[in-house]
This record gives structure tokens, C-alpha cells and sequence, in this order.
């Protein structure tokens, strides 16, 4: 089982991914680009955003092996985001990866959390345009999502709603 949690900066992903990892004892993805841009003391390039995705996808990969479900904070959609909003476009083998990806939920968060600074958070102020790229891109790509919106205790309880069934049908193979 894989899920993912997506959506603008600042919408709480990172907490809420990992309170759902540890409580359902998924192995949790972290947001590569954090720890890429840590190295990097914030600075990225075009190329920047490749590697990024590449050490995502390696991450999912080898927890795929290793585990049998994942909790992802993030995923190539926000590359693919990022590249088009920085640089005018998505790579498009990084899109037919994303497309051909298997999820079993994206859990597409909502920016009504308050907005908090961070070195690496770029839009302030753009979060609801973002968070519509989001949604149109989960939407138009038929992967399965729910939205989440309200306080972190809200988001959590949806979420538990939602995993329960698949909680109960798969088999525990770690």
C-alpha cells in the first residue's frame, strides 16, 4: 500500500504524514527536496529539480522493496509543479513516471492552515492557485484522492476514515 500526501507548501503534509506512518506503522518517505536544498543552503537550478525527483523516486522504490506500505511526504507531482511554475514546463518522463505511478490515495491538502515561514517555502501568498494546479492535475490524471481541510485533528480523522478499509484487506508482509 502506498499513499500520498500533496498539496502547496504549508498545508501540514509533513505532520500529518508522519503522525498516519507511525500510527499505521508505514514506512515514511520524507520530502527529498528538503534534505537536497539543506545540502545546497537553499539554492536550486533547473537540472536541481531532475535530481530531486530522481532521489524521490529511489526513496519510493527502495521502501517498496523493503516495506510493505509506504506514507510519502509528497511525490513527483510536486516536482512536476515546481518545474512548470520555475521553469515553463514538465519534464515529460518525469510525467508519464508520475502517470504510470501506483498510489492507492493522494490525500491533496488544502492551504486553510496559516502560513508559516521557512527558508525553503517560496508562495506566501499563492497557495489556493497552487492548490487548484494540484487538483486539476489529481483529477485530470485519475489518480485516487481525497481532499483534506480543517485542523491537523480533522485531517487526521479523515484520513483514518479512509484507510480503515484498506487497513483491513492487506496483508501484512513486513
Amino acid at each position: 500500500m502506498k499513499i500520498v500526501f500533496t498539496g502547496p507548501e504549508c498545508t501540514g503534509k509533513t505532520s500529518i504524514a508522519q503522525i498516519i506512518g507511525q500510527r499505521y506503522d508505514f514506512y515514511f518517505i520524507p520530502e527529498m527536496a528538503r534534505a537536497y536544498l539543506d545540502l545546497r543552503h537553499n539554492t536550486y537550478n533547473e537540472q536541481s529539480l531532475y535530481e530531486i525527483a530522481l532521489l524521490q523516486l529511489w526513496e519510493e522504490k527502495t521502501g517498496m522493496e523493503n516495506h510493505h506500505s509506504l506514507c510519502c511526504d509528497t511525490d513527483l507531482l510536486t516536482i512536476l509543479i515546481w518545474q512548470n511554475e520555475k521553469y515553463g514546463y514538465s519534464d515529460q518522463d518525469l510525467v508519464k513516471k508520475w502517470l504510470k505511478s501506483t498510489v492507492d490515495m493522494f490525500f491533496l491538502c488544502s492551504p486553510d492552515f496559516p502560513w508559516e515561514y521557512d527558508s525553503q517555502r517560496e508562495n506566501p501568498e499563492d497557495r489556493q492557485r497552487l492548490y487548484n494546479i494540484y487538483h486539476d492535475m489529481l483529477t485530470q490524471s485519475n489518480h485516487p484522492f481525497h481532499i483534506l481541510k480543517g485542523p491537523l485533528e480533522q485531517r487526521i480523522l479523515d484520513v483514518e476514515k479512509i484507510l480503515t478499509p484498506f487497513i483491513l484487506l492487506a496483508p501484512n508482509n513486513d
